[in-house]
């Protein structure tokens, strides 16, 4: 599994709490204008790839390929 460090240790910061700053230095735009434009600014950065996601991702995805990977070798039974 991956190292586990906080967003903000890798130079990330949550979302809300952007959305929340722009409003409050931004009262007259409307909210889901901010998050165009945020979501406008991450892509651009980006490229829109994800960067970063939660550790239990990775964790999730194995369960889930693990189940997926017993189903197949179950269908390749003869009984």
């Amino acid at each position: 599994m991956g190292k586990r460090f906080t967003p903000e240790d890798a130079g990330y910061i949550l979302y809300s709490d952007v959305i929340e700053r722009l409003r409050e230095q931004f009262p007259a735009v409307p909210g889901w204008r901010l998050e165009q434009i945020v979501t406008a600014e991450n892509e651009a950065i980006t490229g829109g790839m994800l960067s970063i996601v939660p550790a239990e991702v990775e964790t999730g995805a194995v369960e889930m390929l693990t189940r997926e990977e017993d189903r197949m070798s179950d269908d390749d039974e003869v009984a």
